[in-house]
């Protein structure tokens, strides 16, 4: 069980990683302010990770030969991008993982650099430098995109077998959002979020310009919900760590239990049965997790907000439990159902809660309590569900209130300024308002209103 339980703090400690490598490439996606700054920045926050040793990424050029040129690099052995061609061509050169990923729009990986047939053409310069497993991902730009993008994301480790189905799906997401930040450096869509278009005037160009944004919106969203989980890494690193450490107890009991020449079954039974308990209360985390780091939105279907508010509060519970602050629930019976996308709703619920949760951060102990309350509001064109949360924290300025839910406005030291706006932006995509109001003695409250399902 020691091994076991090792293994589980190792998938956990990889978790945690990646989740704050996410957190700072999300920073770079948003801060940089030229396209080789964010590229460069990308492959130095991967590298300085632990999990890989060599980042670069590479552009597909249209010459002859259609090489791939390097354009930002970091780590260890950079020399290793001048000793070696690569193509995206069907040439030797592209017949790596490199020229397939390119070629195909998938990504293309060897697990051994020293057995793997694809990689003969680099494997002395390879392993000469300590890489044993690499992986390429494929960075292009939307079909749809004006923007001409091909390329490459190319990572190398110095373990074998070092990019699992979960670590190619982390990188290949990581691209497609780079993809989105290039596009958006080069063609002003990043002022677009903000300000929204209003300098295409014909029909055909309008409506290519918001199938853009809604996409860019979209990753951008996606981002910021994994962003946020990074920020509850430590947490859910305990919420699951817990159960698991629970389950290895048991499982050792049980052992003892069966070595004795008269095992004591009832005691096997109640231990068993506490095992598939908190492997269901793990698997249970897990579930949430992965319900937020989901990329694509569903259609929007009637949708139990109670059920949003129970699922978020259960995620941030432990958070707030680290500092001392105390959470309050009024929930309504009688809450409507609302038509929507259960994971954006969840997503605005846990922005303004972690908001809160840092508003009561540096407070008096008796000052930290959130109140997450649900009223039914009835108006003419039908019962609307008005959800709030209250804090008691430090509040906001009367001159901020007006910048609260603006694009890149933040008071936060670090902060980024994008949750209030893109949550504003969800609401408002689902029919409904989200404001903000100063308590009369301290903090401040967050509402929004969504109409009940028809």
């Amino acid at each position: 069980m020691p091994e076991r339980r090792e293994a589980y703090e190792e998938i956990l400690g990889r978790l945690n990683r990646r989740l704050r490598t996410l957190y700072q490439c999300t920073g770079a996606l948003f801060q940089a302010e030229s396209e080789q700054e964010l590229l460069q920045s990308i492959c130095e926050i991967l590298v300085a990770s632990g999990e890989v040793r060599l980042a670069w990424i590479g552009y597909c050029e249209d010459d002859a030969e259609k090489t791939v040129r390097p354009v930002a690099r970091a780590g260890y052995g950079l020399d290793y991008l001048e000793r070696v061609k690569t193509s995206w061509g069907e040439l030797e050169t592209g017949q790596g993982p490199v020229g397939i990923a390119a070629r195909t729009g998938n990504a293309c990986w060897v697990d051994d650099i020293r057995t793997d047939p694809r990689f003969s053409l680099w494997r002395e310069v390879a392993l000469a430098r300590g890489y044993a497993s690499c992986v390429a991902v494929p960075l292009i730009a939307n079909g749809k995109s004006a923007v001409d993008l091909r390329g490459t994301l190319n990572l190398y480790s110095a373990e074998r077998n070092a990019f699992d189905e979960g670590a190619i799906e982390h990188y290949t997401g990581l691209a497609t959002s780079v993809a989105y930040a290039v596009t958006a450096l080069r063609g002003s869509l990043a002022e677009d979020l903000a300000h929204g278009v209003t300098a295409l005037r014909a029909s055909a160009e309008r409506k290519r310009a918001e199938e853009a944004l809604h996409q860019a919106r979209e990753e951008l969203a996606h981002v910021t919900r994994v962003t946020t989980l990074g920020e509850l890494a430590a947490s859910i690193a305990h919420e699951i760590s817990q159960p698991l450490a629970a389950i290895g107890a048991d499982a050792s009991a049980c052992l003892h239990w069966l070595a004795a020449d008269r095992p004591d079954l009832d005691s096997v039974r109640e231990a068993l049965a506490a095992i598939v308990k908190d492997g269901h209360r793990a698997g249970a985390v897990m579930t949430r997790i992965r319900a937020l780091l989901a990329r694509s939105s569903v259609a929007h279907e009637p949708c139990d907000l109670t059920g949003v508010i129970r699922d978020v509060l259960l995620l941030v519970s432990p958070e707030l439990g680290r500092y001392g602050t105390v959470l309050q629930t009024s929930l309504a019976t009688d809450l409507p159902p609302v038509m929507g996308d259960r994971v954006q709703l969840q997503q605005v619920l846990l922005n303004l809660l972690l908001n809160a949760a840092e508003a009561v951060r540096k407070v008096p102990p008796d000052r930290r309590r959130l109140v997450v309350r649900s009223t039914v509001e009835r108006r003419e064109d039908g019962p609307w569900a008005v959800v709030t949360v209250e804090d008691a924290g430090v509040g906001f300025k009367e001159e901020e209130a007006v910048r609260l839910f603006e694009a890149f406005y933040t008071t936060k030291p670090g902060g980024l300024g994008m949750g209030l706006s893109i949550s504003r932006s969800i609401v408002e995509g689902h029919r409904g308002r989200l404001w903000a109001t100063a308590n009369p003695g301290h903090g401040a409250t967050f509402h929004f209103a969504l109409p009940g399902a028809p």
